[in-house]
């Protein structure tokens, strides 16, 4: 192993596996970046260039985060098998289907295909999971993550410059835009489709393209819940683990509605452009997020998640509050305001960015980080079919601050929680 990997290897010789994981998982975060900056625009999209209703674009941030609930069953295929078939026809029905896009400049088509994005978007977190806790060592998970992560918003910190330039300039062109976007995103799950498994695991994997065949039965109701019973289980097994999603929850209450409240206020209320819009959600967002993620990944390994989660939600509670002062304030214009907002949003999410993604894998028995990973992002699903929706209500019938003001309440509840499981434990 030479000098150069040992840099990220805390100079230490690893398993031939974990190093070729480390290097194609760097690597494919140079895709995953690109995507990533199209993935987080595609609702300011639909407002700005195709000027989309705002109980649409709540629709379709629902439809995202609702899309998380699939995740149970996609954790129960990659636990039974099939992990590599599923990332890879995951990212081509998922993602490189976003190469339709020119097809049609109108708001139906682009729904449909962000509908379509929704539905497989899930299916990479607990594969990536399943991957992170077979081929990595414990003790080198979160540092692994972290490096990635700095790649992967290196990567969203230059997407954003030249996407926000080329739709300043040309609205329309994020018809052009898109399919790039959607063959890279498919090029990260690709390699993740091809990497091997430990030479000790047997499970069942076929060929990433090779098709499943139907059984011809028709599902029963009773095996469609039997993801959410198994769910129901654990969590009545595994406390720490349910406190875990319950601080999640509170956190994650949060960020939905915000998630459907930002970009109408971005819009409607702060009168930002393009690069105005890129440059906060995509630039300055994942600045932290970058530079302090090998940061954040060395806290887990050393602190574990509940005081990484104390610390990142304590953060977040001031972003919400950086942007309710945002349109009146007498110091600063409301766009420097807005790119502060997004400065405290950068650094509190470089944390949680660690913790939500491999968290989970703290509380998961061997070989189970896959199906644990499932349950944690269905959680995402649970919470996102009524975040959306309560954050834009707030808003419509209270207003803006109110709904900043809440969800403010709720980051820091998450942290005391946080604090308190860290103490217990």
């Amino acid at each position: 192993m030479n000098s150069f990997w040992k840099r990220f290897t805390d100079g230490k010789d690893v398993p031939a596996l974990e190093l070729l994981t480390l290097q194609r998982y760097m690597f494919g975060m140079l895709f995953q970046g690109v995507w990533w900056a199209g993935y987080v625009m595609l609702p300011f999209v639909l407002g700005k260039s195709l000027g989309a209703p705002g109980w649409l674009i709540t629709v379709v941030v629902t439809m995202d985060t609702a899309g998380m609930l699939l995740a149970l069953y996609w954790g129960h295929l990659m636990a039974a098998g099939g992990r590599r078939r599923g990332l890879f026809w995951g990212g081509l029905l998922g993602r490189f289907i976003l190469v339709l896009m020119p097809l049609s400049g109108s708001i139906a088509w682009f729904v449909i295909l962000v509908a379509m994005v929704n539905t497989f978007t899930a299916i990479l977190y607990p594969a990536m999971n399943g991957i992170f806790q077979a081929n990595i060592h414990p003790d080198r998970q979160g540092r692994y993550f972290g490096y990635g992560a700095f790649i992967q918003h290196t990567m969203v910190i230059l997407s954003s410059l030249v996407i926000g330039a080329i739709l300043s300039n040309d609205p329309a062109s994020y018809r052009y835009i898109y399919p790039v976007i959607g063959i890279c995103g498919f090029i990260y799950m690709f390699i993740l489709a091809r990497l091997p498994r430990p030479e000790d695991d047997k499970t069942l994997d076929p060929e990433p393209w090779s098709i499943p065949k139907y059984s011809g039965k028709i599902p029963s109701f009773n095996m469609l819940l039997k993801p959410f019973q198994d769910a129901r289980n654990t969590f009545s097994i595994d406390k720490s683990f349910l406190w875990f999603e319950v601080n999640f929850m509170l956190y994650g209450f949060a960020y939905m509605m915000l998630s459907s409240v930002v970009p109408l206020y971005f819009i409607n209320k702060l009168n930002l452009g393009y690069d105005e819009i890129t440059n906060a959600r995509l630039l300055i967002a994942s600045a932290g997020v970058a530079l302090f993620g090998p940061l954040m990944g060395k806290l887990m390994d050393k602190y574990k998640p509940a005081t990484l989660c104390c610390i990142s939600f304590t953060i977040l509670g001031f972003y919400p509050i950086a942007l309710l002062v945002a349109e009146g304030s007498t110091w600063a214009a409301p766009v420097t305001m807005a790119y502060i907002a997004f400065a405290v949003y950068s650094l509190g999410m470089s944390g949680v960015n660690v913790a939500w993604h491999i968290g989970s894998i703290s509380f998961a028995p061997k070989g189970e980080g896959g199906y644990y990973q499932g349950i944690h992002v269905a959680m995402v699903g649970v919470r996102g079919i009524f975040g959306p929706l309560v954050g834009y209500l707030v808003m419509k019938f209270f207003g803006y601050y109110e709904a900043f003001a809440v969800t403010a309440v709720l980051f820091w509840l998450a942290a005391i929680s946080s604090f308190v499981m860290g103490r217990k434990k």
